[in-house]
């Protein structure tokens, strides 16, 4: 890739800040899920399961390795290999919210970054 837009870029260094969020979060709500959950308990909610953790902590990598990528990879198929995956991780992530909370038009709002990302890799040259 001979020149990376700018968008490409913006929107990398934001999924970087946002994956770094939510991996931070993600370990703080394992490091408390013993805690959590008598409180869970306590508002008859169900706890998340071990595979909701692992979900999160993988899914923050994926956004993290992508927002990295997008913004030092000098290669547009790579670039591109990335944003297909961002790209299905949010949409199995819809996927899994609608099985277990039901559908809202809310978590469409999180495809936004995987189009955004798609949509700089495009005006890359």
């Amino acid at each position: 890739m001979q020149k990376r837009s700018k968008l490409l870029k913006v929107i990398s260094i934001i999924l970087i800040v946002i994956g770094a969020l939510s991996l931070l979060s993600g370990i703080a709500a394992i490091a408390m899920s013993s805690t959590m959950a008598a409180t869970y308990e306590a508002m008859g909610i169900q706890a998340p399961t071990t595979s909701s953790y692992i979900i999160t902590i993988v899914g923050s990598l994926i956004i993290i390795v992508s927002g990295i990528i997008g913004v030092a990879s000098k290669s547009k198929a790579v670039v591109l290999i990335m944003g297909i995956i961002l790209a299905a991780y949010y949409v199995i992530n819809i996927i899994i919210a609608i099985m277990t909370t039901g559908f809202s038009a809310f978590s469409l709002v999180g495809l936004i970054w995987p189009l955004l990302y798609l949509w700089g890799w495009y005006l890359s040259e």
